[in-house]
């Protein structure tokens, strides 16, 4: 009798399961993939309305100090912060008041992102001017 050829069930099992473990890897790639666009679009989309509102406030600077809330849409919303910088400290009381006021303006803007909150924020320094007129340094 010749030799039979042919796989034997340990090797048809192996090669089996090999295939397999390189199929999960792959599905496994793809879902990565596919969550990492997603994060990038949900902070993409948080940059480019924080800079939305960013501009707004160059357009229609803050009055004063405090705390501003708001919603952009169902998912994201913006909380400002701004306060006033002393930039010349006056030891005595005196009726001098500087022609320019500094204000630090802190944006934050939050979503939820499946079971976690995710925030991204950006700082700002603006120049007011008494009448109310703003410019950017």
């Amino acid at each position: 009798m010749g030799k039979k050829s042919g796989f034997t069930l340990i090797e048809v099992i192996v090669s089996i399961a090999l295939l397999g473990i390189g199929l999960m890897l792959i599905i496994e790639l793809f879902s990565g993939g596919l969550r990492l666009g997603r994060l990038s679009q949900e902070y993409t989309r948080a940059t480019q309305y924080a800079r939305t509102k960013m501009e707004e406030l160059s357009l229609k600077p803050p009055k004063g100090e405090g705390v501003e809330e708001g919603v952009f849409d169902a998912t994201y919303h913006w909380k400002i912060e701004t306060k006033k910088i002393e930039l010349l400290r006056i030891e005595k009381e005196t009726d001098f008041k500087p022609p320019l006021d500094l204000v630090h303006i802190k944006l934050e803007v939050f979503w939820k992102s499946g079971s976690k909150d995710k925030s991204i924020q950006i700082e700002s320094y603006r120049i007011l001017k008494e009448e109310g007129d703003e410019k950017e340094s």
